[in-house]
């Protein structure tokens, strides 16, 4: 296999657990007199292709797939053979471009020029994408991978961002709705450590992080004496966070051996010209997952001696250091996505190390959210203003199978696909964004193991028979009661790691190495 792809939609998934806070709550059990919701279940299909993705299935930080107008992006395949074989954007080697769905239409947003391949990552409110696009060229620099530009879809317009310092490649990773966008560049200048080749394997040249506004993409620098940079996130404010290498330390236990980040790396906020250094909880790794219109900071950091890390919360209005968020009992824990009100969740591990739960860091506390029925893991990934939680569950921490859930206050866990209809084939995977109206995007898979797109929009307000709109099967939500228990926190502690590459070639997620995984 000739491919170094991983594009943004690479990621690592971590498993982990949590030392409680002060204020921990249980999970509270569900009033009887609460209906159960109503969704109305839309196969968002393909371009013609068998697969459609939504980027962030297996992420190391926030992607948002839907917005709070309902549409939905991603990248899905098309019918035509990939153009460059060696190096197939899909595991079924079909060309891929982006699209947008709305209100029932499934629009194909394009490429940079004809018969190349595209995806997206972010959507805005006011409809502006950011994303990724193959511009006909081949890199020079790197063994005739094609070129990758970061791209921005302004209402059906795709514009190239470009590159820094003569560079070949460029990835967008999030945009706001005046149309900044930030992500990474290479420039020409190798480098053994390169985080675009580490992370995303498109080239062993300096990694800069980026920020792109009115044609003008600006290098916003790095920490201490590093030279490689990523920006992942942008606010309304116009604040950027990211990671970058500190300094040309070795640092062997970032992502627990997995030589994403083989240097030493930390956390940082941008703002009006100036990096800010979020710090750490006292390891060689802190590394960003989050970040509100507030300006703060949510993510996971090292403890002293890197055997450990812990999720926390960064907020200047509170203080210049890192809030440690804890753990459910282990020693791990990470924060992966969070809502305005600056609530957080993820993932956190319990005593024993061999059980992950998804977890919400709110406003009282640290909750456990439990996993799905009889479950061992699972993760959260997008949390919206009503602390409404979605996510990934899986029966066993390195099983390949895996459902998706949601979480409610007052509510138990619930695993989704109790709302997909007889009529369907699909498995809900996982959630991957919820909006303030409660619809969420969720990736699904066939039977034969195609990956593809849901959207849940709910309809608890229209009459019973209005069509489409159906109640979950009875008899799974008994099951999943009988089998979902109500968890607590506990101050003990413990640890539990697990962790996958994602391949844009094979769009697979890949085991990592044994030994380094429990």
């Amino acid at each position: 296999m000739k491919s170094r792809l991983a594009i943004a939609a690479s990621a690592v998934l971590f498993v982990f657990m949590i030392p409680a806070p002060t204020g921990a709550q249980e999970q509270p059990t569900t009033p009887k007199h609460r209906k159960e919701h109503r969704y109305r279940f839309i196969d968002l299909g393909t371009l013609g292709g068998p697969t459609y993705y939504l980027v962030g299935d297996d992420r190391t930080s926030e992607v948002r797939m839907l917005n709070s107008r309902g549409l939905v992006t991603g990248w899905s395949s098309t019918s035509t053979p990939d153009p460059y074989p060696d190096f197939c954007w899909d595991g079924d080697c079909f060309l891929a471009h982006a699209p947008l769905w709305q209100k029932g239409i499934l629009r194909d947003l394009g490429a940079l020029v004809e018969g190349v391949n595209s995806d997206t990552r972010w959507i805005t409110d006011n409809g502006l994408i950011a994303g990724d696009s193959q511009n006909g060229e081949i890199d020079p620099l790197n063994d005739g991978f094609p070129e990758i530009r970061a791209v921005l879809w302004n209402h059906g317009h795709i514009v190239d961002l470009g590159t820094l310092d003569g560079g070949y490649e460029s990835i967008a990773h999030a945009v706001n709705s005046a149309g900044q966008v930030v992500g990474l560049s290479l420039n020409t200048i190798p480098d053994p450590n390169s985080i675009a080749g580490s992370f995303y394997g498109i080239g062993f040249q300096q990694t800069r992080a980026f920020l792109w506004q009115n044609g003008v993409m600006q290098d916003l620098g790095t920490l201490g004496t590093g030279n490689n940079a990523i920006a992942l996130l942008i606010n309304e404010r116009g604040q950027v966070a990211g990671d970058s290498y500190t300094s040309t330390d070795p640092s062997p236990s970032c992502f627990y051996n997995f030589n994403v980040f083989p240097l030493a790396t930390g956390a940082f906020l941008w703002e009006k010209g100036k990096m800010t250094d979020l710090g750490g909880l006292g390891g060689t790794c802190t590394l960003v997952s989050a970040l509100n219109n507030q300006g703060q900071v949510a993510g996971y950091s090292n403890l002293a001696g890197d055997q450990a890390y812990h999720a926390f919360r960064w907020d200047r209005a509170t203080g210049p250091l890192l809030r440690d968020l804890g753990t459910l009992g282990g020693t791990i824990s990470v924060a992966v996505a969070m809502n305005e009100a600056g609530d957080a969740v993820g993932a956190a591990g319990l005593p024993g190390d061999q059980v992950v739960h998804a977890t919400l860091w709110g406003r009282h506390g640290i909750t456990d959210l439990g996993a799905v029925g009889t479950d061992q893991c699972a993760e959260a990934r997008s949390v919206n203003s009503s602390d409404q939680v979605v996510g990934i569950s899986y029966p066993q921490c390195r099983s390949a199978e895996a459902n998706a859930f949601l979480w409610e206050p007052g509510r138990p866990i619930i695993d989704l696909n109790v709302f997909v209809p007889p009529d369907s084939d699909l498995h809900l995977r996982s959630g991957i964004t919820i909006n303030d109206r409660g619809e969420i995007a969720v990736a699904a898979a066939t039977p034969k193991g195609d990956r593809r797109a849901v959207l849940l929009i709910p309809c608890d307000e229209e009459p019973a028979e209005s069509e489409g709109c159906r109640e979950a099967d009875a008899q799974a939500i008994t099951r999943l009661r009988e089998t979902s228990p109500v968890h607590t926190n506990t101050d003990a502690r413990g640890s539990l790691r697990k962790r996958y590459t994602y391949s844009v070639r094979d769009r697979k997620r890949v085991p990592a190495d044994p030994k380094l995984t429990p």
